[in-house]
């Protein structure tokens, strides 16, 4: 009897526990308990609990209802379209190293799962917002089912992607005056660090040249050098320029005018590294050098062996900007709306020495 006992016993231990059965005992329908466990469909917090506690008091494996969801996921394919906002000026952006290093993090992270199917699109920088192509892209994004947006994009088209319902993530870019999705880096304190270095070398003055004021990390930066410049030094000791354009003939021309004027201080930070390269270029043509005459420490990886220079630079990380932008949206497309609030994410800059930066008595 007491083995008879044993092996009913068993036999109920291993009985499975059935969607019915936690139904009954929660109060509420199969089709309430299935909302609850696939997380899909609108169920109050006090329902939601009285059925988890029904499913932890009986036993019932939820792990399946799990495994089976990451498997839908899995099998579903999910269109993202990358859209590439250049400044006027920019013909590709693809060919820029920053812009191609992270396109690989994205590619990178989405060959992981294999089942996004991503396009890239480029918005038109025309004065007319309704450019007959952006509308035709405009119209893809809408039916996307993730967007990603880098570059410099106008207020307008984010303004009319959110418009439109479309949440879409900002690589390298953020809008603080909308809660967005954004991956970018920290800027601002990467511009403090530049220019908290260079104080300590013993500069008394500092500039910075600005590629562009239509780009939006371009000017957290300037602010980043300019708050700490003013802090340590007084506001007369900040002066900042700007080319037209990003272009580098023209961020030429702006750093000769800069440097005839006799105003242009002698420790200059760079927005970006090519403008670091046409400093040096315009130096040598003027007889002067770096660092001799003038410092220069840049944001981004530099041009390696400008004039035998190595130059002091903010170093970043496209590669891990890109992996985290196309995680976060892989995220939003598989939670099915449910993981709405928005994420900004911010990476580091490491300021990194070279031989650009020559220290002064203080």
């Amino acid at each position: 009897k007491f083995q008879k006992k044993c092996l009913e016993m068993e036999m109920a231990v291993r009985q499975p526990v059935t969607l019915t059965q936690v139904a009954e005992a929660a109060g509420v329908s199969i089709a309430t308990v299935s909302r609850v466990l696939n997380r899909r469909g609108q169920v109050d917090e006090h329902t939601r609990r009285r059925v988890m506690t029904s499913v932890e008091n009986l036993g019932y494996d939820a792990s399946s209802i799990a495994r089976k969801r990451e498997a839908r996921i899995e099998q579903r394919m999910f269109n993202v379209e990358l859209l590439l906002c250049p400044l006027a000026e920019q013909k590709n952006m693809l060919l820029l190293d920053f812009m191609a290093e992270a396109l690989r993090g994205v590619q990178s992270f989405f060959s992981r799962h294999g089942n996004v199917r991503m396009n890239i699109c480029t918005w038109e920088p025309d004065e007319i917002m309704h450019h007959e192509e952006n509308e035709m892209i405009f119209n893809r994004l809408v039916n996307a089912d993730g967007v990603l947006v880098i570059g410099n994009p106008a207020s307008e088209i984010i303004d009319r992607l959110v418009e439109a319902g479309v949440m879409p993530v900002l690589i390298s870019t953020d809008r603080q005056d909308i809660p967005l999705n954004s991956v970018c880096f920290d800027d601002f304190s990467g511009g403090v660090m530049a220019a908290r270095h260079l104080v300590e070398c013993g500069f008394r003055r500092i500039g910075f040249l600005c590629g562009s004021d239509k780009a939006r990390s371009f000017l957290r930066r300037r602010s980043g050098v300019m708050v700490q410049t003013i802090d340590s030094l007084g506001f007369e000791n900040f002066e900042s320029r700007t080319p037209k354009t990003s272009d580098d003939s023209e961020v030429a021309v702006c750093f000769r005018e800069w440097l005839e004027s006799g105003h242009c201080p002698e420790a200059i930070i760079t927005s970006h590294a090519s403008a670091a390269a046409v400093v040096c270029r315009e130096l040598k043509s003027c007889g002067l050098s770096c660092p001799e005459d003038y410092s220069i420490i840049t944001f981004d990886d530099t041009i390696d062996n400008v004039f035998g220079l190595e130059i002091t630079h903010l170093h970043i990380y496209p590669r891990e900007l890109g992996i985290k932008s196309a995680q976060r949206i892989y995220q939003m497309m598989s939670s099915s709306g449910k993981d709405d609030r928005p994420y900004k994410i911010v990476l580091p800059l490491e300021l990194t020495m070279g031989n650009s930066v020559k220290c002064r008595a203080k």
